[in-house]
């Protein structure tokens, strides 16, 4: 195996599933309020790249087994990540609802 086949093959799905772990670490760990959301068009982007990577997962029968697990892994992090921040700041900014205060920023 060449340096650059190690490079594709392993060093770069590593990173990216790394990256997507991270950020469901972030989501789960940060306050609410500061956990960076998409603005704008961001969310296009945001929302386009999840979907190729998780429909090349589900449906690219034409993909190796190990690419197919690693935008798999990339995917679900990163839905979880959002699932999880989304649900804590509807939480945060319900409960400063509730009592009167500006928790949510």
């Amino acid at each position: 195996m060449s340096f650059w086949e190690f490079v594709t093959d392993v060093g770069l799905p590593l990173i990216v599933v790394v990256c997507a772990a991270g950020i469901a670490v972030s989501a789960f760990t940060e306050p609410p309020q500061e956990f960076p959301w998409p603005r704008g068009w961001e969310w296009a982007w945001v929302v386009g790249v999840w979907f190729m990577v998780s429909g090349e997962a589900a449906f690219g029968t034409d993909r190796p087994w190990s690419e197919r697990a690693w935008k798999g892994a990339a995917a679900l992090l990163s839905a979880v990540a959002f699932l999880v921040a989304a649900g804590r700041r509807w939480w945060c900014r319900r409960r400063a609802r509730g009592t009167g205060g500006d928790a949510a920023g």
